[in-house]
């Protein structure tokens, strides 16, 4: 029987076969456990950086670059934006060893994993960078300079649709260079791509907003205030007084709170009070009438009469109305009062009295009504002389006895009964006088009355009973 061959051979080249596919493999696995002694995995990634097959020092090229490669933008109000460039600041990545540490974690014989699992490893991006610099280019931005910028507005009040409201302020675009210098750097340390301004804070703010409880206090003291309207009648002519005028009077503290404070108001009423006295009262004043014998105008001084506004009366009803937050229309308290309103305040009614012509023109409705002569005081005689000047006529009485100061035993130097006295400057009047039979001329030189106009007795009756009182009594020398 022949024997059999080539079985043994087989099991002998697949023995060896076998050997050199383990051999190779383990050649294999081997000089990937070397290659990756000192580089990373595949798969692995640093900072989110691709680092597959990279030495230490490649890896750190590329965080690097990475790092290296910054950008800080600044987003402003109204959409605009400014940028910083790593470069412009001198923004270098210093090497921490965290990458090194990073590759001493692998184990090389495991390299075969990389491609089945890939490894992510964080890294401290350590920078440095030119402070000075960073501040220079903050600087040089366009968004800080002044022109550029729009400064933030207070919330303030206002007077509209006669109330007082509260206007919002107004944020602006100013920068407060520091802040934004002090965000700036911090950005940058951290390595942040952008940052906001204004949830920064880095916007310069209203002082003062809607919100603020003073400003609240002080619109509800004003709009008490707005509330005053006295509006004046002096004739055609108006004086108002109004809410923006009185909020000036009330007093306030260095906060802005109000602070009631009653002196200060009315010593502000005083004042208000007194100017329109200045502006308006025409009692004492000069004034001037045409002559109705000359046709001349002449100028007359002194007397009482004319408008006269009652100071005293006038303080306390105009404090009354602004307590009262009144918006009223009304003529002034009056200590006295005048005919007409303007210029020519006597009115179309009233009495001339020519001194020097010794002549009587009384006028009603701007028409002639009646004249007469009439003896005034002995005017050589200045105790007796009849004063010029305007007045009102004071009272219409019958039959009266006129009489001077008592002596001191209780007698009179005369007394002179009279039908028809009308005073009108103290004791000074115009009545009739029946112990006269002349009159006019130049009897009052020396042989004048008392200071009394003496009239005819066939006048005074007439004129008695046309003339009413409060009439203007005008009396000059030419």
């Amino acid at each position: 029987m022949k024997k059999k061959e080539g079985k043994p051979d087989f099991w002998k080249k697949a023995a060896l076969g076998g050997g050199i596919a383990l051999l190779t493999a383990g050649i294999f696995y081997g000089a990937g456990a070397f290659y990756y002694r000192e580089r990373f995995f595949y798969g692995t990634q640093i900072n989110d950086i691709p680092c597959a097959n990279l030495t230490v020092k490649e890896a750190e090229q590329k965080l690097k670059e990475k790092v290296e490669d910054y950008t800080l933008e600044i987003n402003l109000k109204e959409g605009k934006k400014e940028s910083l460039s790593g470069k412009e600041i001198d923004y270098t990545y210093v090497p921490d060893k965290e990458v090194e540490k990073a590759l001493e974690k692998q184990n090389p014989f495991a390299w075969i994993t990389g491609f089945f699992h890939a490894k992510e490893y964080t890294a401290g991006e350590n920078i440095t960078f030119d402070e000075a610099l960073l501040k220079e280019k903050i600087n040089a931005m366009d968004c800080v300079q002044e022109a550029n910028m729009k400064p933030p507005r207070d919330a303030y009040i206002a007077f509209e649709n006669n109330q007082f409201v509260i206007k919002e302020e107004e944020l602006g675009t100013a920068i407060e260079l520091e802040k934004l210098q002090e965000k700036a750097k911090e950005a940058v340390g951290k390595s942040q791509s952008e940052i906001s301004a204004e949830e920064s804070g880095v916007y310069k703010l209203p002082a003062v907003t809607k919100e603020n409880e003073t400003l609240k206090q002080q619109q509800e003291v004003w709009n008490s205030c707005a509330a005053v309207t006295v509006k004046y009648t002096f004739g055609e002519q108006t004086e108002i007084l109004d809410g923006m005028t009185v909020k000036e009077w009330m007093t306030y503290d260095e906060n802005g709170n109000y602070v009631e404070n009653t002196a200060v108001l009315q010593e502000h009423i005083r004042e208000y009070v007194n100017a329109l006295g200045e502006k308006y009262n025409t009692a004492g004043k000069p004034r001037t009438i045409t002559s109705t014998s000359t046709g001349q105008p002449v100028s007359v001084e002194g007397g009482n009469y004319g408008f006269l506004i009652d100071a005293r009366g006038e303080r306390r009803q105009l404090f009354a109305d602004i307590q009262a937050h009144a918006n009223v229309e009304r003529e002034p308290v009056y200590a006295r009062r005048g005919a007409a309103y303007g210029e020519n305040d006597l009115g179309d009614t009233y009495v001339e009295l020519d001194l020097t012509a010794q002549h009587l023109w009384y006028y009603k409705d701007g028409a002639l009504l009646m004249d007469s002569d009439f003896v005034s005081g002995t005017y050589y005689n200045y105790g007796r002389r009849t004063p010029g000047g305007t007045y009102t006529l004071k009272a219409k009485q019958r039959n009266q006895v006129l009489r001077p100061a008592p002596n001191e035993d209780g007698s009179y130097d005369y007394e002179s009964p009279v039908s028809y006295w009308m005073p009108f400057n103290g004791g000074i009047g115009l009545h009739d006088a029946d112990w006269r039979w002349n009159f006019g001329g130049d009897i009052y030189l020396y042989g004048g009355s008392h200071g009394c106009i003496n009239l005819p007795v066939s006048f005074a009756g007439n004129f008695y009973e046309n003339i009413e009182t409060g009439c203007p009594i005008v009396c000059f020398y030419r």
